[in-house]
């Protein structure tokens, strides 16, 4: 494999806002993620496995609310999501749900994609209250 920073690992991995936050909080995470052997993590926790969970049922809950009609691309894989969201962001779709946007290295996986005019404006869904989305989890 070849070392961090060269040509070939920049051709290889997509940086995705996950990395980012893991590098601002824990740089060695985003190392550990990218070269470590997978089978030597930790086992997920209960507590956690139940906090993915919930944020899961809250995003399900929140989806299955939304008045307004919207495209679905959740269930297809990642570069064949990454195909559809350009295809229905061409034709100018209002709404859509678990898109997939990239642009060089970087690569993104927000939970809806709404059009403004200006163009599309990513959000993701959290269960948690923030300063932005309010009551609303979008």
């Amino acid at each position: 494999m070849a070392a961090p920073g060269t040509d070939a690992v920049a051709d290889a991995v997509a940086i995705t806002a996950s990395m980012l936050y893991d590098l601002v909080n824990c740089p060695h995470r985003v190392s550990m993620d990218l070269f470590a052997d997978r089978a030597s993590r930790d086992h997920v926790s209960p507590f956690v496995q139940l906090l993915w969970n919930r944020g899961a049922a809250h995003e399900d809950k929140i989806v299955a609310g939304i008045a307004e009609r919207f495209v679905n691309l959740s269930a297809y894989p990642g570069s064949e999501r990454e195909r559809r969201t350009i295809e229905v962001m061409d034709r100018g779709e209002p709404l859509i749900y678990g898109g997939r946007i990239s642009a060089g290295d970087l690569l993104g996986d927000p939970d809806l994609l709404r059009k403004e005019l200006a163009g599309y404006v990513a959000a993701d869904i959290k269960s948690g209250a923030g300063e932005e989305g309010g009551e609303r989890g979008v």
